[in-house]
């Protein structure tokens, strides 16, 4: 070689060697097995030049300036994209596990288990003074204020939403055989069995209805319900046909129910940031496909310079939309 061509060669193999450091930034960024390949087989494109100074470097330059240049550009082009979605979902993650940390703490104030267990309580021994003023017309001191205080301070954010027709369904018990005083109604089925069961009960969940409480309650021994209508002063046993759709699981506040939505919303939001930068549009895998599958071929280097013959991947690069998802 002369001194020239050494120049012109050392000049080749830096530049070749610097794009082959952003391919390799860019392999990295995105782990895509296909740009993995291409860097791959860049590589051992570049090797073959610089070990074998008797080939024509012109050829690996037009490769670069035909090929790789157009390929780093596009991937920069993506990267920044990537980026900017990339620290979209991070921020919104962010924002999602700042809200759930304050909710926490806010819904760690209330011990609504604990209430409910007082409530039972309370509602337990209501029904056996309704049932010794029923039963043996005894006169007892009663009022509901004490049991009507829970739903009061809790049914804003505790108790379950029901629609209108939900409400009517679970309400409507005019044929309903029951005893009735000045305090309350209670059908008589319920009143034996709740007596047999030595008034053993628990509160189930709370329902609501514009300014309506319903509260269904368990048997502590059996997996009968009956509910209790607030406005009305009311008991009713529950049957499957009334409860058909509804929701009769224990009661979440509000809060944990956002609590819940967030959690959910910001597990599926790591998954897709975990796999944004792998997945490429569609147009930008077929071009990366069909670029590796070119320069993989046994005669590529032979076909270098036929420029004409290689410009539709070149042109498909171009003309791609980093933006396409």
């Amino acid at each position: 070689m002369t001194a020239e061509q050494e120049e012109i060669y050392a000049v080749v193999i830096k530049d070749s060697g610097a794009k082959l450091k952003v391919l390799k930034t860019l392999s990295n960024f995105f782990n895509h097995k296909d740009l993995f390949a291409v860097y791959i087989r860049t590589q051992v494109i570049h090797n073959l030049f610089e070990s074998n100074r008797n080939l024509d470097a012109n050829k690996l330059e037009l490769f670069h300036v035909q090929y790789t240049s157009t390929l780093i550009e596009l991937f920069q082009k993506l990267k920044k994209a990537k980026e900017q979605q990339y620290l979209l979902i991070s921020d919104e993650i962010y924002i999602n596990e700042d809200i759930v940390r304050k909710l926490e703490s806010e819904a760690a104030t209330v011990d609504f288990a604990a209430e409910v267990r007082e409530h039972s309580k309370a509602m337990a021994e209501k029904l056996k003074l309704l049932y010794t003023m029923l039963a043996d017309s005894a006169q007892v001191q009663f009022g509901w204020g004490d049991i009507m205080v829970f739903p009061a301070k809790r049914s804003g954010e505790f108790y379950r939403e029901i629609t209108p027709s939900q409400f009517m369904a679970l309400t409507d018990m005019e044929a309903r055989s029951a005893y009735r005083n000045e305090f309350a109604t209670i059908e008589k089925k319920l009143l034996g069995r709740l007596n047999i069961n030595n008034f053993r009960v628990k509160f189930a969940c709370g329902l609501v209805h514009e300014d309506e409480i319903v509260e269904v309650y368990d048997f502590r021994d059996s997996n009968d319900k009956f509910i209790f209508i607030g406005s009305a002063r009311s008991f009713y046993f529950l049957d499957a046909e009334m409860v058909k759709g509804l929701d009769l699981s224990k009661n979440l506040s509000n809060k944990n129910r956002i609590i819940q939505d967030l959690k959910a919303k910001t597990e599926m939001l790591k998954e897709k940031l975990g796999t944004i930068k792998s997945i490429l549009p569609p147009n930008v895998e077929d071009v990366l496909g069909g670029y590796l599958e070119k320069i993989s071929g046994v005669d590529f280097l032979d076909e270098l310079q036929n420029v004409d013959e290689q410009t539709n991947i070149l042109r498909a690069m171009l003309n791609i939309n980093v933006n396409s998802k």
